[in-house]
């Protein structure tokens, strides 16, 4: 594993790179995690995950999204999701240029938020195969839920910016959030992969997200789509951490 930086919307994106033993050039994965994680996050839920991936033969690279984590910028000034994807995108050519790497064979992954990003990004030619795990994929709906109506209403409207705690978590987050997911569709995304094959995978727990959303992706889509519920699992993805890490390697492996 080595640390890694590459530029995206003029800050610098900190994450980690994990290398696999394997000849190169090996397929590539980047993982985005979820609003207000990081590529450290506390459950190294993702660590996990790279690890797995790296022995498994990928080239597996963790980001902290511009203004997350040890990136640099401001959480509220910079989290958004066309940012987001933003940063997804300039990973993936950070991967397409490393001498390890198969550049004709990279897949993204996100989580949450994340998924939501790897979803936006996964419109880029580059992408070969996505997948989201406990996805957002109706962000308005999501996340009013999160925020509260008043809330996302005053940034709606212009509010400078707010401050909220949800799940122990603090943030704040500034009008360019609301305006960003106003003007952006998961579903319309998704649209323009064509014959791009698609992960999802919803715990049937997940307080957090609507769990029919997933599976109304999945019936809309006209790309090949696996959608997973997982019986016992909510929006941490931890319950079931090393069958989910098993299916999600199996479909990239398949698709990559």
């Amino acid at each position: 594993m080595k640390q890694i930086q590459y530029p995206s919307r003029g800050q610098q994106v900190y994450g980690y790179a994990h290398i696999p033993a394997a000849a190169a050039p090996a397929p590539a994965l980047i993982l985005c995690h979820g609003f207000t994680g990081a590529a450290p996050e506390g459950s190294r839920l993702f660590v996990h995950l790279a690890n797995a991936a790296a022995k498994a033969g990928f080239y597996t690279l963790r980001i902290d999204c511009i203004g997350s984590g040890n990136s640099d910028a401001d959480f509220a000034d910079y989290t958004c999701l066309g940012g987001w994807a933003e940063d997804v995108r300039n990973g993936v050519r950070f991967l397409a240029a490393q001498p390890e790497v198969d550049a004709c064979r990279i897949g993204v992954l996100g989580i949450s938020f994340g998924a939501a990003a790897a979803m936006l990004a996964g419109q880029d030619k580059q992408i070969k195969a996505v997948g989201g795990w406990a996805s957002v994929i109706y962000p308005e709906a999501t996340f009013r839920g999160i925020l509260t109506d008043e809330k996302w209403e005053y940034l709606a409207e212009g509010g400078k910016r707010i401050s909220h705690v949800y799940a122990g978590n603090h943030f704040s987050l500034c009008s360019q959030f609301v305006q960003d997911i106003a003007s952006l569709s998961i579903p319309e995304a998704v649209a323009q992969y064509e014959n791009k094959p698609l992960l999802l995978m919803q715990g049937d727990q997940d307080a957090v997200i609507d769990i029919t959303h997933a599976a109304k992706l999945a019936e809309l889509a006209s790309c090949p789509v696996e959608h997973h519920l997982i019986a016992g699992e909510d929006h941490a993805f931890m319950h079931h951490m090393e069958e989910n890490i098993a299916v999600t390697l199996d479909f990239f492996r398949r698709n990559l």
